[in-house]
């Protein structure tokens, strides 16, 4: 049995099959730096279920779901306002947060048997129109790949905004409430 805290939990307690690349536990991000204390992948339980569904499918199919990002702490996101003050790909806080302050929105890919992930519009946190689903010079394969993504994501309830490719935000992001729970309280949970 999972914990939680604030609603929030772990989703390695609940299934340990997706990859894991959390890019803000790393330096290979767009900030070029560790900005979270751990790497841990949270999220509303009830997005969390959500996502496993997905990925159930997608590993029937031969494919893994790798997250790039889940719940954002609001300090975080604060940080990131100040450092690239572009709506497009960075919510305000001051006005109204990221779905990921919430728990409910992931940043994802996919992978093949092989690790490899299959090749889409742009890399993460490309903040150029590369990264829009409405990039007209997208290429066949990545508009396929993008497009069967999306569909399986669509099937589980996620909704996408046009900006970012790869962020997905469950459909019932409106049910929650904004959290403030620092990372490191997921230190001592299985």
């Amino acid at each position: 049995m999972c914990k939680e805290i604030q609603g929030l939990v772990l989703l390695t307690s609940m299934d340990s099959s997706f990859v894991l690349d959390l890019k803000y536990a790393t330096t290979d991000n767009f900030t070029k730096r560790i900005v979270y204390p751990i790497d841990a992948c949270i999220l509303q339980k009830n997005t969390a279920k959500k996502l496993i569904l997905a990925n159930e499918e997608f590993k029937k199919e031969g494919y893994v779901l790798k997250i790039w990002d889940a719940y954002r702490p609001i300090y975080v996101q604060h940080m990131f306002w100040n450092m690239i003050q572009d709506r497009r790909f960075i919510a305000n806080p001051n006005i109204r947060p990221s779905r990921h302050n919430y728990g409910t929105a992931v940043d994802v890919t996919l992978v093949d048997a092989n690790n490899v992930e299959l090749q889409m519009p742009s890399k993460f946190d490309d903040f150029t129109e590369r990264a829009s689903r409405k990039n007209e010079n997208m290429a066949h394969i990545e508009k396929k790949n993008l497009d069967y993504l999306t569909e399986k994501m669509h099937k589980y309830g996620f909704i996408t905004i046009d900006t970012e490719w790869w962020h997905f935000e469950d459909c019932d992001y409106a049910k929650y409430s904004l959290v403030d729970v620092q990372l490191e309280e997921f230190l001592s949970l299985d």
